[in-house]
């Protein structure tokens, strides 16, 4: 790896029990964090939530998710959340709330830290995939056994989660949204 304030060639350390790469030149560390992103439980007025079957390219092919992906630097958290809809699904949705946030480490070696977000979808267009979804439907939850195969146990943990908490609502805590603007100083 390269630095990337001076160009120089970094060399690895221990950093207490974690393995980090540092430049000898500057001594810029490069610290390895997750990787921020986005999911989104839409439901219909069926009651139905909206999944994506994967791209044979992307990661776990022909599986099922939740719109779902990385925020892009400089976007907040919903504007990511409206495109990776847009992009995924197709459709425009209203966001309710953060209903939760989970981490993931993949088997390709990414690690990601997502917030959830429920939303609502009242319209009739009918699901329009792309990016890297090949097709899309709205799918009860009343079986949770007759999903099709998920690509990501967080979904399976949020799906159920949210099931849950539509049958007993007291059962899990929607944030608000307020917060997606802040700027910094």
């Amino acid at each position: 790896m390269f630095c990337m304030k001076c160009g120089s060639e970094c060399v690895e350390f221990m950093d207490g029990e974690i393995l980090r790469q540092k430049c000898p030149n500057c001594g810029y560390i490069h610290y390895k964090n997750p990787y921020p992103c986005i999911a989104v439980l839409i439901v219909n007025s069926k009651g139905e939530i909206a999944l994506g079957k994967r791209h044979k390219d992307s990661i776990y092919p022909g599986k099922w998710c939740l719109p779902c992906g990385y925020i892009e630097y400089g976007e907040n958290y919903m504007e990511a959340a409206v495109r990776e809809v847009e992009e995924e699904a197709g459709i425009h949705v209203v966001m309710d709330g953060i209903i939760n946030v989970v981490s993931n480490h993949f088997d390709n070696g990414v690690h990601s830290l997502v917030v959830v977000l429920l939303a609502h979808y009242d319209g009739d267009e009918k699901l329009h995939p792309s990016d890297d979804i090949v097709e899309a439907g709205w799918f009860s939850i009343e079986d949770m056994s007759a999903l099709p195969p998920l690509a990501f146990s967080a979904d399976k943990f949020i799906i159920s989660k949210y099931k849950s908490w539509r049958d007993h609502p007291s059962g899990i805590t929607k944030l608000t949204l307020e917060g997606a603007y802040v700027e910094g100083v």
